[in-house]
């Protein structure tokens, strides 16, 4: 080997230490970066020349930075950020609604109903007594309103729901683009370390559509990016798909993906924060139907047996409550004409009925203990709902409890294998340093023999 040869040598040494401590000060400065994996340089040994009757080395190549990361791993995490984040999002909405039905801080539907058959016993004291029937009319009044307050609550709950699932979709089509333009760029660009920039800022962008619509990803050898959402390819290459909601004819959410001439619904498939809000809101809508059905009973109980009785005038009972069939729980209330006048309390068994008869009254303190609803009174109706808000809501915990721990267990994996340690940055450093002090003077030495061989002959 000549020392032209040797300063070859020396001058690829130099270049790949170099390189080597590059790679590593980005590694130090992104340490504290999200979703960034440590770098590594790949280098290679060059090929030999055949000089002087023998083979030569030509010292070292360097091929190029490589991620620390592992494709199993990185998929899995998207899954698990999805799957996450989709139970502590429906854990979140549904304990805030099942505050509506508390009974121990305030007045629930189940007080307010007892609350009715407290004021009518105590009526059943003195029949004619005007403050009795005005305090058992005002019962019947704080039962409608209370009923009013949870359901307008509902209802609240699933309008909020649908702003978030509108704001959290913008936001995922605009990911979507991100990364459909990242995947074009991944695809273009030649230069070694700028690739590895690009794929942890795609990737990173990737775990946010996972934790936003519950996506999942399959990333190909060549370094593309194909992400799902509700089995749907929407990033492929470097297009991206649009994803929206809309309320169908029964005023439930739908949310949709554009698939070229139309769309297709993936409302049952989505995860993430949107499909933690779209379960949220389906199981508002079906607490808030079932109360609707306990309501009507209720109110349709007490209608047949006050039409029975008799005022004070004489005149037969016309309804205690009125409500619309479309929204029961929004609308009940107090008939007006009851509500004005508490004699139309209709307690008397029958028009020329003596003072004090209180045999209608009788039936309708009855109801309390008749079945209206599925074999259940109105109050082991009410319970029963509740029982069944609170195992939703304890599920619910359950499943987020569960998934972030599964979350938690994925990360820690992906954290071994891509989470950058700054003592072994350090100590590689240190190595590479050595690697360019010793490189630099195999340079220095072969320039001082060229230097004493052209001495020698000037």
């Amino acid at each position: 080997m000549g020392l032209l040869d040797t300063l070859s040598v020396g001058r690829r040494a130099l270049g790949a230490a170099s390189a080597g401590i590059d790679v590593a000060s980005q590694n130090v400065a992104n340490v504290e970066t999200a979703g960034y994996s440590r770098r590594r340089l790949i280098t290679s040994t060059a090929d030999p020349v055949y000089r002087s009757g023998g083979w030569l080395g030509s010292g070292v190549n360097v091929d190029g930075v490589e991620r620390q990361t592992d494709r199993f791993i990185s998929e899995r995490l998207v899954e698990a950020a999805g799957s996450s984040s989709e139970a502590s999002t429906k854990e979140s909405v549904l304990g805030l609604a099942e505050t509506y039905f508390d009974e121990q801080s305030q007045t629930g539907v189940h007080g307010a109903l007892s609350d009715v058959y407290d004021a009518l016993s105590a009526l059943s004291a003195d029949p004619s007594d005007v403050g009795g029937r005005l305090a058992a009319v005002a019962a019947a009044e704080d039962f409608a309103g209370t009923v009013n307050r949870v359901a307008q609550g509902l209802e609240d709950g699933m309008e909020d729901i649908d702003d978030g699932v509108d704001e959290r979709l913008s936001t995922i089509n605009s990911t979507l683009s991100k990364i459909a333009a990242l995947n074009k760029r991944i695809g273009k660009s030649g230069n070694a370390l700028g690739p590895a920039d690009l794929l942890d800022k795609r990737d990173q962008l990737i775990r946010e559509a996972g934790d936003l619509a519950g996506a999942t990803v399959d990333f190909s050898s060549t370094g593309q990016a194909t992400v799902f959402i509700g089995g749907h390819a929407v990033v492929s290459g470097k297009d991206a798909r649009t994803l929206t909601a809309s309320l169908d004819s029964s005023g439930e959410l739908q949310v949709l993906v554009d698939v070229g001439s139309g769309t297709a619904k993936v409302t049952a498939d989505i995860g993430g924060e949107i499909g933690g809000l779209v379960g949220s809101r389906e199981s508002m809508e079906s607490w808030l139907s079932d109360l609707d059905d306990i309501v009507e009973a209720v109110a349709d109980a007490f209608n047949a047996q006050h039409a029975l009785g008799f005022d004070q005038n004489g005149t037969a009972g016309g309804d205690v409550f009125s409500y619309t069939s479309t929204d029961p729980s929004l609308t009940i209330e107090v008939d007006a004409s009851l509500a004005d006048d508490p004699s139309l309390l209709a307690v008397a068994g029958a028009s020329t009925a003596a003072a004090g008869d209180d045999d209608n009254l009788q039936a309708l303190l009855d109801i309390e203990e008749t079945a209206v609803l599925g074999g259940l009174t109105g109050e082991e109706a009410i319970s029963g709902l509740v029982s069944s808000i609170g195992s939703d809501v304890a599920s619910a915990a359950a499943d987020a409890d569960s998934l972030e721990y599964q979350l938690s267990d994925v990360q820690t994996m992906w954290d071994s294998v891509a989470q950058v340690d700054l003592d072994e940055e350090a100590i590689q450093l240190v190595a590479l340093q050595t690697a360019y002090t010793a490189a630099a003077r195999v340079i220095t030495a072969a320039d001082q023999l060229l230097q004493t061989l052209m001495n020698i002959g000037a």
